[in-house]
């Protein structure tokens, strides 16, 4: 086995070339020193003899590297290693796999696999005092000299403490300026190191002034657009292109994105000022910074996270939002999913969390798959969850859910007593969608107990609303609440009317709850509670002309949920039976509540019901009957809701009472030909008023003075 300083000597058959190859002792490279008096394979072509020497650097020599293939291309890169010595290479090259690599050399960032100079690049121990050595090096005529310099000058700024007297050194900056200015169309490394130095300078405010005074700001936008330019002609280009010239153009690209990354997270500094934020604005940086995000195919690259940064500190004015939109931002960041790099998922999460306020977007955001990645994540990051909030307006988003893990991760959440607004927010819309509201009560309605137990004896207002979601669902889980509605309506009697928000609120969502019930036994409930009498109390109106005949007080809300419930229980003929003493009170609030059309419908919807029973309709259809006027009043309103139970209502008066059903069809029949009806009594008017009309006063001119005498002679 070699070891480092260790040299294999060989003779060529033709020349007796010497030659030696030894392993670099700090580096991943390989040391070769031979004579010039051989050309490529040892043929003699000069008689003076002088020894050179070669290093070949190696990029990431990992243990999983086939070091005969290596070996290969070693010797085709180097032409001046004679044949022969293949075996001694292969056994140096075993070495320095086994041996590892402390340190990498900046030149291990290269895309090729082997690469050589006669001046390896190597980390340096840079100071200050040597600053004015690494300007000289931006005067040098090779690139390599220049990315040294550069190299240095950005370890330098590395030190916080050093930027102050990099800042006021103007031939520095002066240089770094015009060595980019001239150079980064040429070399991304020099000007990926240069535009690195003035991202640590923008990183404090203090030296935004020098970078603005030096258009450092102005450079980038410059280098972004051109950038983005060259990477559709390249991206045209590898399309045609052999697979030397797409393997160089890949390395390309990626240096390329590199220095983009660089330039956008300068801007992305620069812009904490608003008028410089509105110049990058005018130069249509969104539109390029859309394209730098097309440009990022890999979800852990620098520029990916890099604009996105900037996309999110530009995205709170709605103008630059459109712009987005205009470009498919959505579809784009989408593609980037899933997302295993931390930092990027959350700038990414805070996007489209901004984006996801515009209603046009959230469809986008569903229809591409978001919701389940979103969905993984609510436990880790909170952005994640306040945008699962917004998705689950969405009633596709709502039913994803059902196939995800969200609904058991937010009932944990919930049920652990740590369950923020937003969880329970989200929960609650989740249960609008019947499948979910059936997976959070469970097989046998555990879960339900579960929220039922917690809610009420906390008094947590969001817990019993999703109790009130779930309770609206028709099915198996209504027969869920029938253990708990003694409960829910003992608690909306006592605090309904309470003069606390928080007890009166609380009272409101159990009556609610209460009044989805379909399938309680409700004349049983009513008779045990004495419900009827705490009915009348609640729901007498008291009102005056002046007030426009409303009872806006501050019972409504629970006057509201008590007649819903009204309508629940009128379903059933014997609770019916029992609601048969609140029907003038009924009438007395569908007469003073006609503002409320809410109100309205839901009164209209309790007489629907009891019309539905003929013994309840006999009584109902009187020949004077009050709500028969007021069906009818009410049959033509603005509101379609209001119109559409008016008119079911109706059709059963109409089979049960032949009058009422000649009253009814003469409205109509006045409604469908109110015009015609208009016209005829207009011409009828119009004709009385031409009989009755005297033409014989016109005759009489007595009254007009016209200064001339009818009884004087005119000759």
């Amino acid at each position: 086995m070699l070891r480092p300083g260790s040299s294999i000597s060989f003779n060529s058959s033709t020349s007796m070339t010497k030659c030696s190859i030894d392993a670099h002792p700090t580096e991943q490279a390989i040391v070769i020193k031979f004579d010039n008096s051989s050309d490529q394979r040892g043929r003699a072509v000069s008689a003076n003899v002088s020894t050179q020497q070669k290093i070949v650097h190696l990029k990431e020599l990992t243990p999983e590297v086939d070091v005969s293939v290596l070996t290969d291309v070693v010797m085709k890169r180097c032409q001046f290693i004679p044949s022969n010595s293949k075996r001694e290479l292969e056994q140096v090259l075993y070495y320095l796999k086994n041996r590892g690599s402390t340190k990498l050399t900046t030149r291990s960032r290269s895309s090729s696999a082997v690469s050589f100079d006669r001046k390896p690049m190597t980390p340096m121990n840079v100071n200050m005092d040597k600053l004015d050595d690494y300007i000289e090096c931006f005067y040098g005529e090779t690139s390599t000299e220049k990315n040294q310099g550069a190299m240095s000058i950005y370890e330098l700024s590395k030190n916080g403490a050093n930027l102050k007297e990099m800042s006021q050194n103007e031939r520095l900056l002066g240089a770094l300026a015009r060595v980019f200015r001239e150079d980064w169309k040429k070399n991304f490394d020099v000007s990926t190191n240069i535009m690195s130095t003035f991202v640590s300078l923008s990183k404090y405010t203090d030296y935004h002034s020098i970078l603005l005074h030096h258009k450092i700001g102005s450079l980038c936008v410059n280098a972004i657009e051109h950038e983005t330019k060259r990477y559709d002609m390249w991206n045209a280009e590898m399309k045609k292109a052999n697979s030397d010239t797409v393997r160089k153009l890949k390395t390309a690209i990626r240096k390329q994105a590199n220095l983009l990354a660089v330039c956008v997270t300068l801007l992305t500094n620069l812009a904490v000022d608003i008028n410089v934020e509105v110049k990058m604005i005018r130069r249509d940086l969104v539109a390029h910074l859309i394209k730098c995000l097309q440009m990022s195919t890999n979800p852990h690259n620098a520029l990916t996270l890099s604009t996105i940064k900037l996309l999110l500190k530009l995205s709170i004015f709605e103008e630059n939002k459109i712009v987005m939109e205009n470009h498919g931002i959505v579809e784009k960041l989408l593609k980037i999913f899933p997302i295993q790099d931390a930092e990027l998922r959350k700038v990414t999460m805070k996007l489209l969390f901004n984006l996801a306020f515009d209603a046009k977007n959230v469809p986008k955001m569903v229809d591409g798959g978001l919701v389940p990645h979103v969905a993984s994540l609510i436990e880790e990051d909170g952005k994640a969850l306040n945008l699962l909030y917004l998705l689950s307006c969405n009633d596709d988003a709502k039913a994803m859910l059902a196939f995800t893990d969200a609904i058991q991760l937010l009932m944990r959440d919930v049920l652990s007593g740590g369950g923020s607004e937003v969880t329970k927010a989200v929960l609650l819309n989740t249960c609008i969608e019947k499948r979910n509201a059936q997976l959070v009560c469970g097989p046998n309605g555990q879960g339900l107990d579960l929220l039922l137990d917690l809610a009420l004896n906390s008094r947590d207002l969001m817990l019993i609303k999703v109790v009130r979601a779930i309770a609206a669902h028709e099915g198996q889980t209504q027969n869920l609440f029938l253990k708990w509605i003694t409960k829910l309506l003992e608690i909306a009697m006592h605090e309904g009317c309470d003069s606390s928000e928080s007890k009166s609120s609380f009272g409101l969502e159990c009556m609610g709850t209460i009044a989805e019930i379909r399938v309680a036994n409700w004349q049983k409930i009513i008779q045990e509670n004495d419900m009827i009498e705490w009915m009348k109390e609640l729901l007498q109106y008291n009102f005056h002309e002046s007030e426009e005949r409303s009872i806006m007080n501050e019972k409504k809300p629970l006057q509201l949920q008590v007649v819903v419930a009204c309508g629940t229980m009128a379903r059933k003929l014997e609770a019916a039976r029992c609601l048969i003493p609140l029907i003038d009170i009924f009438l007395g609030l569908l007469r003073s509540t006609q503002l409320d059309d809410e109100f309205v419908v839901q009164l209209l919807f309790v007489f629907l019901q009891l019309l539905r029973h003929k013994e309840l309709a006999n009584r109902l259809m009187g020949p004077e009957s009050a709500l028969g006027a007021l069906m009818i009043d009410l049959m033509h309103d603005a509101n379609s809701a209001v119109r559409e139970v008016c008119d079911n209502a109706l059709l059963i008066m109409e089979e049960h009472s032949k009058d009422w059903a000649k009253k009814i069809a003469g409205e109509r029949f006045k409604w469908h030909n109110s015009q015609w009806l208009e016209m005829v009594e207009q011409h009828d008017e119009n004709a009385y008023y031409e009989e009755e009309e005297d033409y014989g006063a016109d005759m009489n001119f007595d009254h007009y003075d016209d200064e001339y005498d009818m009884n004087e002679r005119l000759f």
